[in-house]
């Protein structure tokens, strides 16, 4: 069963069961998709991580070789709020775990 396949019944039987669901709140929402019995009650969804890797700012070739991660994006910020990705996050570069292309920090957290 593909995602969109899965997400496309898990919305259906959302709406069957409340057609407001669109003006619940996340904890509402989750609340219904436990009680639906499509997923176990104990379901969590799933939380979006994150790798980095340094990036050189003196022209010269990234370390594309240690990549470090993954981490959620909590993690990431107090991180990046304690300077250790420089001023403005410019010492690494981000990646949603699963692409391939690596961003600067306002691309993934703008």
């Amino acid at each position: 069963v593909s995602d969109i396949d899965r997400i496309t019944t898990l919305a259906s039987a959302l709406m069957a069961e409340d057609p407001e669901i669109y003006s619940n709140t996340y904890e509402g929402i989750l609340r219904s998709v436990r009680r639906s019995g499509i997923v176990p009650q104990d379901w969590k969804p799933p939380v979006a991580r994150y790798e980095y890797r340094w990036a050189t700012t003196d022209g010269g070739k990234q370390n594309e070789q240690t990549v470090y991660g993954p981490f959620e994006a909590q993690e990431l910020d107090q991180w990046y709020k304690a300077t250790f990705f420089g001023i403005a996050g410019e010492k690494i570069r981000l990646r949603k775990v699963g692409n391939e292309e690596w961003e600067e920090w306002d691309d993934i957290f703008p």
